[in-house]
């Protein structure tokens, strides 16, 4: 299973982001019988561009053919792309990028719900309705 982890670093044993959009990095890992292959970091353009942080960081993630992503919040944007790319989110534990990809293996992470409510915004012709 490929699976992206949102993190503070670019190494396994950099700490996992409790941000998604705005983490430092992505690190996508393949994981095949518990074991890490192919492990590639890749910093995250979306910290220094303006908004849409979140949809950009989640089609980074479908450019890589995650299956899974670790995080600990993903907005309601980033999890309608994410959701349209047929990837599940994962609710992350305070600790390093490989203490998080090894609970995955095992199937102990659960999955995450967006952190906001949609539509709380002005977006989407929302302005002025009452």
């Amino acid at each position: 299973m490929k699976v992206a982890i949102a993190a503070s670093g670019d190494s396994l044993d950099s700490q996992a982001s409790p941000v998604f959009g705005r983490c430092s990095h992505l690190i996508v890992v393949n994981i095949e019988n518990g074991e890490f292959k192919d492990v590639k970091a890749i910093p995250n353009p979306a910290t220094v561009e303006g908004g849409g942080a979140g949809i950009k960081t989640a089609r980074i993630v479908g450019d890589e053919g995650a299956e899974a992503l670790i995080s600990g919040s993903v907005g309601p944007n980033a999890s309608e792309v994410l959701s349209q790319l047929s990837i599940k989110a994962y609710q992350m534990v305070p600790g390093t990028v490989k203490q998080n990809l090894t609970l995955i293996s095992e199937g102990k992470l659960e999955e995450l719900t967006p952190s906001a409510p949609r539509g709380r915004g002005l977006g989407m012709g929302g302005r002025g309705r009452r």
